[in-house]
């Protein structure tokens, strides 16, 4: 289960994501009325399997596109032309659908990815704000923090599963802000206020949750953004700490990779996070950037040290 962690780089426009400046300078003055290519608030992040990294900017209201096989840039916006109220979560199906969750609209949308179309998917949601798509059983799970509950969703939007509680009535979640899910289908719900993860089954049988409030080695402090990696190790976004906290699938702390600090590897208020194969896509909320990690091996890691500061178990 060991690993390390090396900082790749910073995404702040999308010449840092590889795409070329003619392909985007005219295209940010609707906005603005200038040339505004900075990330300002990022949130969610989402990095597909066509090369397409995803930034839901809550500071500009909109959704950032870059390709980065194709040096594309583009944003999406709601269906009026105008910014998203507050854009948090992204989450994508097998069928081109891009879902984005706007907390200060009460709505999750779909983008279509083929024909650039935004609509509507669930309106009157409670403040969504994490969303992450189960291929398995083909739902769509949203943290409806409103409600302080976890709903899933089919293609058309009907509701199959509603998860309040913890299942062993020890009372509802508090305010439940990110969701991730594994290869097997497990859904990790991420509750800030309660300092706990929870793991449920994919129809909402909890079967393990871990976490404890403090800012010591492995506790939590303002957990944020869940996800997890092919190992099975569940990634945790401390945005009080400013850190990332990696532990087993059991819930036993490892180690940690990150500082307070505006610098490489250095963190201030992270909040999203998303793992595409090796690579871990961390929204650095306050310092307007996402920044890129990679997951070395211990073959791949033995004369490499990663460049961030790590702190390892005790």
């Amino acid at each position: 289960m060991h690993a390390k962690i090396r900082w790749v780089k910073n995404v702040v426009t999308p010449r840092d994501a590889g795409v070329a400046r003619s392909a985007w300078k005219h295209a940010l003055e609707f906005f603005t009325g200038s040339e505004a290519d900075n990330i300002v608030k990022p949130h969610g992040v989402y990095y597909d399997d066509a090369g397409r990294l995803f930034v839901a900017d809550s500071g500009l209201g909109v959704v950032h596109v870059y390709d980065t096989r194709n040096s594309l840039y583009k944003r999406i916006t709601a269906p009026s032309g105008a910014p998203f109220r507050s854009p948090i979560g992204l989450a994508r199906d097998e069928n081109g659908g891009l879902f984005i969750s706007d907390s200060g609209a009460d709505t999750v949308y779909r983008y279509d990815l083929a024909s650039g179309v935004i609509s509507p998917f669930l309106r009157e949601v409670a403040r969504p704000t994490g969303i992450a798509y189960n291929k398995l059983n083909k739902l769509l799970y949203i943290a409806e923090t409103g409600y302080s509950r976890v709903v899933a969703v089919d293609r058309s939007g009907g509701q199959k599963l509603t998860i309040y509680t913890s299942k062993n009535g020890d009372g509802l979640f508090n305010r439940p802000v990110d969701l991730a899910v594994d290869g097997a289908g497990r859904v990790y719900v991420n509750d800030p206020l309660n300092y706990k993860i929870n793991i449920f089954s994919p129809d909402g049988k909890l079967q393990h949750k871990f976490g404890e409030m403090g800012d010591g080695t492995g506790q939590m402090n303002k957990p944020k953004g869940v996800a997890v990696d092919s190992m099975g190790r569940i990634f945790v976004c401390d945005s009080l700490l400013d850190t990332v906290q990696l532990y087993d699938p059991s819930g036993t702390y490892l180690f940690s990779f990150g500082a307070n600090g505006t610098g490489a590897g250095e963190f201030w208020m992270p909040s999203g996070i998303q793992i595409a194969n090796n690579w871990v896509f961390v929204s650095d909320t306050y310092n307007n950037r996402v920044q890129v990690f990679q997951i070395l091996s211990d073959e791949d890691s033995a004369n490499d040290e990663p460049a961030v500061r790590q702190q390892d178990k005790r």
